[in-house]
Parts: structure tokens; C-alpha cells; sequence
């Protein structure tokens, strides 16, 4: 922005500074006095909306108070005994009692009243109404007859504010008699509560005489203001639609040409809406007054902070000035001015910054033959810790992880290899299988490799501590034989040594690693070869086969299919040593079907379902041992693994059916989950495991959950004393039923049958 001025951009570097120095000091001190007034104001506001929430939440807990009391009084006039009888024999000499009580009731709920109001019973069927001010008379001749006649047939309760009706000059509240009626009432009860007696309860809010405060329905009608004349309407303020803002905000509104300060609050017990208003020329009247206070202190600070602008630019010109006379004295001797100065010190460190790029350039191309170097004095041992170090410090070589294990990945056989390409041909393939063997183990490790002999890549990987990182590298070297038999026209074996700890042992690793490629003439070409399965096959037992064959035929009836197969296969790779005719391996292939009939037939499985008639006629069909095993792991396993589940299936719905039954008939007696167990013969954490498949939920959380279902029940609609509710459920104490309902319903016992029956 500064470059764009003419004068701003010949000026000198030390008159630049000053400028800079002067725009960073004013400009915090700018900014800080106007947060600061603007703060002044938001305080003052925040004071009035404080004040605002202080008038509505007790002009709340006033209004709620006297509506909890007037709702209190209808719900026992409503359905107190003599005004249900009362609308139902109707008003007549006959029930003289009947109509004496009603007014005895009445006067007495009145009495005891804490607020003055007016009652008055309609009898819907004989056309008459009682007023504790008009006594007995017909329904035509009712003043709020028309309000009557647009009641729902059906209600629980029903508000109806000033002036709703022609002569109707109070707020009206009624309830059906009988109150629980599920038809239409044989009466209604209604309240009075005179204008002015809600106008008392602005009038005695200290709100000043400029401030207003209303207190409004979900229908926007005044039900609460300070002027009685307003009752009953929809003031200008509430006829826009009342803001729904948050307990703390405040809004700015026009109220007959005046601003004022507007916060609303909401009851979340009738859902009617409070709002309190300020004129805002009373607010802005003291934040005036502080704004100017400020601005004055800064500008003081301005020119303050300008002098220290003045004396430091001048100093932190003084090392650009040294420098510049070290580095071009001749040209600072020449010319006091260091305008052109200040450009060559420029040009002098962008040719400095091109000279390390071409620098860092050169370094890049030539870090694969200095890789390539490093791990070839690893191989060889002529690295130690130290020298290791600084050469990751120099380079950036760096092998991750506390252990190395050395690869060897060696062409099976290279003089095929060498008819098969030319040699420009030999390092564009060497090349090949070195990037496909470095992509696929960075994948999880970090590694570099090298070219070790002709036909043979060296691979150093970085493990770390403990055996799943060793046998995720030998499942790595796995998968990246069998892809590599995929994609190359010839096979290589890979040998891997043991972990070693530093870089110094690194040597040892691979000395081990070339012994284990020793041993491929006896395990064949295209193996992983690692150094434990070098040791002789002479010492195993051929019972070891005959215990492997029970774990196999073991996870075929657990449904572990994949496992099954696994150790089959392993299995059928263990034969030769100790077998050496084809048909005595058949004859442990036939005993492990034999096993698996057994098994079936103990468990009601059908086994010609799955082998057919003859079990043993496809297996002597079989011309290998990995042809039968093949057979057996991918047809004979999965179609049992299918039918074990689908009995497991079935059995198991039943199972939980029959516990879910019981639990419904006797909840109200100790119950367990190994009590279930002991019955079905059956483990508890296998119990456990199929209640939750079924249904869901834990069986303790059921039963918890259905004990609190019935005491919800019980508590709603009945009069059952909680501790007898306690005891049903088997609980030792009072205590500790009420901790778990608290637990799951968020509130007591005896506080949620007073909600749910609107005590």
C-alpha cells in the first residue's frame, strides 16, 4: 500500500523505519482506547439488561407463583366431590345440600386464597350457572355467555385474557367438571381475576417512571402491564411479534418514535413471554461521557509512544547501517544515502539464496548414490553409532524405530535370469523390483535398500519393540512374493534375520540373513525363509499331527471357518516328513471326516447334507493332498460353518425367548444371570453374549429397565407406598430403589408421581 505514494517510495530506508516505528505504536494504543470506550457502553448495557433479568426473573417467579396457585385452586375446586355431584344432579330444591355444599366449597377455597377472584360454576345440562357474585341464575342471562359457547367440547384448561368477549373485563380460567371426564363435562369452572389486580403486579416492580414492562401469551395478548388500559390488547411492541432472544441478550427496538433497550424472557412454566424496556437516551448519555474520557487519555499516549518512535527508529537503523558497511564499503564510502545501497544488499542475498538452491539441488540428485553408499558400509559393518549420527545430522538418513532387521531378496535363478534379458535389460528389472520391494514395505515401515550382489537387493527395516511389528514384516515379505510372482516372469526368495538393536549390529543382521538364503535347495524357490525354520523337521512326534487334527475339526464346529482352514492347510503342508505314500495321507484326510460326522450327528446335523451319501468318495477322487484340502476348506467347512448357525440361529431365539417370559412373570423375585445359566447349562458370558444379540441390552439392563417400567407404573396409577413398591422389586431398601429410578428416569420416586399427576 505504502509503494503506491510517490513520496513514500524515494524516501530514505531510516525515514521508512521512522514512518513503520510511528504507525506500530499509535495503532495499538488507537485501537485499545476504542475497544476500550466501546467496552464502556457494552458495560452499560450489560448493567441494564443485568437489571432487566434481575425485574423479569422476579416479576417471573411472581407471576408464576400466583398462576401456580390460581392452577392449584381450580384443580381442587374442579375436582373436589361436591362440585362433581353438584353439576350432575343440577341446582334445585330437591338437592338443597347438594347446592349448599357447592357454595360452602367454593367460599372456602376462596378464603384461603392468598389473591382475590371470583368463581363461577356453569351447569351445561340444566342450563344454569352459579356466581359467587350474581348467586344462582339462567346461562342466557350469563354476561360471558358467549365465551361459553366457544369452549371445545373437549379441554383440560383454557385461558381466556381481558376483553376477548363484549363485557368481558377479566382473565378467565377454566376447567371441565368433572375434571378426568375422557367425554364432555357436565360443568365447567371459571376463575375472574380483575384488570387491576394484574396491573398490581407491574405497579409493584421499581422500574422507574420511563421504563415499561409487559408481561404477554403464546398469542402476543397483554396479560400483565403497568397501565390496566392495556391489558387484554396487543400493544404496539407485542403486535410486531416479541424477538426470541437468549436469557442474557438484548435488542434495540422503536417504540412511538423513542429507542429503547428491549430483553426478553420466556417462562418455561406457562410459556408466556416477559419484556422489559429502556430508553436507550439514558444509556448512551453516560458512555458519552466515559468515549470522551478516553479518546482524551489517547491521544495523550499517542504523542508519548510517537517520541518513542522517534528515538528507536533511529536506533535499529544503526545495524543495518554496520551492515551495510561490511558488506559494500566501497559503495557506502561513495554514498552517504543508502537508498541504492539498500537494493544491492538486496540483490547481494537473493544471489546467496540461488547459490544454496543450486547447492540443495546438486545435494538432492546425488542423495541416492550417497543412500546407496551409506548402506552398503552398513552392510559391511564400517559404521558405528557415532558416525550414524552424523551422518543423519549431514543427510537426514534415518531409520525409524528402536530395531533393524536386514531383507535379503535374492533372484532364484540368476543364470536364467541372465539368458532371459540383456544387461540393459537386467538393471532396468533390478531396478524394477527394488522400487516395487521399497513401495510396498514403506508402507508400514520405514526402510532403504541397496543393491548387495548381482541378482540380490539388501533391505535394512526399521521395527519397532515387541513381536506384532516382527510378524507384520514377515507378512509383508509374504504378500510381496506372492504380488511379485504376479508381475515378474521370474520368482525370488526372501530371508529375513533376527531384529538387532543398533546400527553397529547391522552387519550381523545381514551375515544371518545370507546364511538362512543358504537353506533354499531344502525348502524350494519363492519362500520366505526366516532363520527358526531352519532348524531340522527330525524332532517333531507324529502325534503332533493327530493333536493338530482335533483343533481343527475343534474350530470347524465353533463356526471359525477361516481359522479351520488355515490350520488345515498348515496341516497338509506337515504331512510328507512323516507320511511318504500318497494313500496313507488319504487315510488322515478320511479320519478327520470321520471326526467331522461324529461331531454332526452329536449335534442332530444332517451329514449327507453336506458330503452326500458316501463322505469318503470325493476325498479318494482327489489326486493330492492339496487338492483334498482345498476340497475340505473351501466346500466342506463353509456348508457346515452355514448350518451350525442357522441351528445356533434358531436355538438361541428360543433360548432368550423363554428367559424373556420368565423375567415378565417373575420380576418381583431375585433373578440372575447365572441362575439362567445353572438352568440352561449353559456358560454366563455365552448367555450373556446371546441375550445381548437378541435384544440388544445387557441382561442386568433389562431387568433393571423393566422393574422401572413397572414402578413408573405403579407410581402413576396407583397409591402404592414407594417403599411397598421397593419390595416388589426386590430391592433391600428404599434407598437403594430410589438411587437406580434416579439414575434412569433423572429425578425421585415420589417427585415424578407428583409431575405425572400434576401435584
Amino acid at each position: 500500500m505504502w509503494r503506491q505514494i510517490p513520496w513514500f517510495r524515494d524516501t530514505s530506508f531510516k525515514r521508512k523505519l521512522f514512518i513503520y516505528s510511528l504507525v506500530i505504536s499509535l495503532l495499538p494504543v488507537v485501537l485499545i482506547g476504542s475497544v476500550l470506550a466501546q467496552m464502556a457502553a457494552s458495560a452499560i448495557q450489560s448493567e441494564v439488561n443485568q437489571n432487566h433479568q434481575i425485574i423479569l426473573q422476579e416479576m417471573q417467579r411472581q407471576v408464576d407463583s400466583f398462576w401456580a396457585e390460581l392452577d392449584k385452586a381450580s384443580i381442587q375446586l374442579a375436582n373436589h366431590s361436591a362440585l362433581e355431584k353438584a353439576v350432575q344432579v343440577g341446582p334445585s330444591g330437591k338437592y338443597l345440600d347438594e347446592m349448599l355444599e357447592l357454595t360452602d366449597t367454593i367460599q372456602k377455597q376462596r378464603s384461603i386464597s392468598t389473591f382475590p377472584y371470583d368463581v363461577s360454576v356453569v351447569f351445561l345440562h340444566f342450563g344454569k350457572v352459579y356466581s359467587s357474585k350474581l348467586g344462582f341464575i339462567d346461562l342466557e342471562e350469563f354476561p360471558l355467555r358467549n365465551a361459553i359457547d366457544r369452549i371445545p367440547s373437549h379441554f383440560r384448561s383454557e385461558i381466556i385474557p381481558p376483553d376477548t368477549y363484549p363485557g368481558q373485563h377479566e382473565l378467565l380460567y377454566l376447567r371441565p367438571v368433572p375434571i378426568f371426564s375422557d367425554t364432555q363435562g357436565s360443568g365447567i369452572l371459571m376463575l375472574h381475576i380483575q384488570k387491576d389486580k394484574l396491573a398490581d403486579f407491574a405497579q409493584h416492580v421499581p422500574l422507574g417512571t420511563s421504563r415499561k414492562l409487559y408481561v404477554s401469551d403464546e398469542k402476543g395478548i397483554a396479560l400483565i402491564s403497568r397501565k390496566p388500559e392495556e391489558i387484554g390488547t396487543r400493544p404496539l411492541l407485542i403486535s410486531g411479534g416479541l424477538p426470541r432472544y437468549g436469557a442474557d441478550d438484548a435488542a434495540e427496538t422503536e417504540l412511538d418514535g423513542e429507542t429503547y433497550s428491549l430483553t426478553v424472557r420466556q417462562s418455561e412454566y406457562t410459556r408466556w413471554t416477559y419484556a422489559a424496556m429502556t430508553p436507550k437516551k439514558e444509556l448512551t448519555r453516560q458512555a458519552k461521557r466515559i468515549q470522551v474520557t478516553t479518546f482524551g487519555i489517547v491521544l495523550l499516549l499517542a504523542a508519548f509512544w510517537a517520541l518513542i518512535a522517534r528515538f528507536g527508529s533511529t536506533r535499529m537503523y544503526g545495524p543495518v547501517q554496520h551492515l551495510l558497511n561490511r558488506l559494500l564499503p566501497a559503495r557506502s564510502e561513495a554514498s552517504p544515502s543508502f537508498k541504492n545501497e539498500w537494493r544491492t544488499l538486496d540483490a547481494y542475498v537473493t544471489g546467496m539464496l540461488q547459490t544454496n538452491e543450486q547447492l540443495r539441488k546438486q545435494l538432492h540428485e546425488q542423495s541416492p548414490y550417497l543412500k546407496e553408499t551409506i548402506v552398503q558400509q552398513l552392510l559391511r559393518g564400517e559404521i558405528n553409532s557415532n558416525e550414524a549420527e552424523r551422518i543423519r545430522q549431514m543427510f537426514g538418513f534415518q531409520l525409524r524405530g528402536s530395531r533393524y532387521a536386514v531383507c535379503l531378496i535374492d533372484i532364484d535363478d540368476y543364470a536364467a535370469f541372465q539368458r532371459m534379458y540383456s544387461d540393459k535389460d537386467r538393471l532396468l528389472m533390478m531396478f524394477a523390483l527394488r522400487k516395487f520391494a521399497e513401495e510396498m514395505f514403506e508402507e508400514q515401515f520405514s526402510c532403504v535398500s541397496g543393491i548387495s550382489l548381482p541378482g540380490q537387493i539388501a533391505m535394512i527395516v526399521g521395527l519397532e519393540k515387541g513381536d506384532p511389528a516382527l510378524e507384520s514384516l514377515h507378512r509383508t515379505a509374504r504378500s510381496f512374493l506372492a504380488t511379485s510372482s504376479e508381475y515378474f516372469r521370474f520368482t525370488v526368495t526372501l530371508a529375513c534375520s533376527h531384529p538387532v538393536l543398533a546400527y553397529r549390529d547391522i552387519n550381523d543382521g545381514y551375515r544371518e540373513a545370507r546364511d538362512v538364503l543358504g537353506y533354499r535347495l531344502l525348502h524350494g524357490p519363492g519362500n520366505l525363509l526366516l532363520p527358526q525354520q531352519i532348524q531340522p523337521a527330525e524332532n517333531r512326534i507324529a502325534s503332533d499331527l493327530l493333536k493338530r487334527e482335533k483343533q481343527i475339526v475343534s474350530a470347524v464346529m465353533q463356526g471359525k471357518t477361516a481359522e479351520a482352514a488355515a490350520l488345515l492347510r498348515e496341516w497338509a503342508r506337515d504331512i510328507p516328513p512323516f507320511v511318504h505314500h500318497f494313500n496313507a495321507a488319504l487315510g488322515l484326510f478320511a479320519h478327520l471326516i470321520g471326526e467331522l460326522v461324529l461331531y454332526m450327528q452329536e449335534l442332530e446335523l444332517a451329514p449327507y447334507e453336506v458330503f452326500g451319501e458316501d463322505p469318503y468318495k470325493r476325498l479318494y477322487e482327489t489326486a493330492t493332498m492339496n487338492e483334498a484340502a482345498e476340497w475340505l476348506a473351501d466346500s466342506i467347512f463353509p456348508a457346515i460353518g452355514e448350518r451350525l448357525e442357522m441351528a445356533s440361529t434358531s436355538k438361541q431365539q428360543r433360548l432368550i425367548g423363554e428367559i424373556i417370559r420368565f423375567i415378565h412373570g417373575h420380576f418381583d423375585t431375585d433373578l440372575s444371570l447365572q441362575q439362567f445359566a445353572d438352568q440352561f447349562r449353559i456358560s454366563p458370558s455365552q448367555l450373556s453374549r446371546m441375550f445381548k444379540d437378541e435384544t440388544g441390552m445387557n441382561f442386568i439392563d433389562y431387568l433393571i429397565r423393566f422393574r422401572m417400567d413397572k414402578a413408573k407404573e405403579w407410581l402413576a396409577h396407583t397409591g402404592m407406598p414407594i417403599k411397598e413398591i421397593a419390595e416388589k422389586l426386590s430391592y433391600t431398601s428404599v434407598q437403594n430403589f430410589t438411587r437406580v429410578f434416579k439414575q434412569y428416569e433423572q429425578l425421585p420416586p415420589g417427585e415424578y408421581r407428583k409431575r405425572f399427576r400434576g401435584e
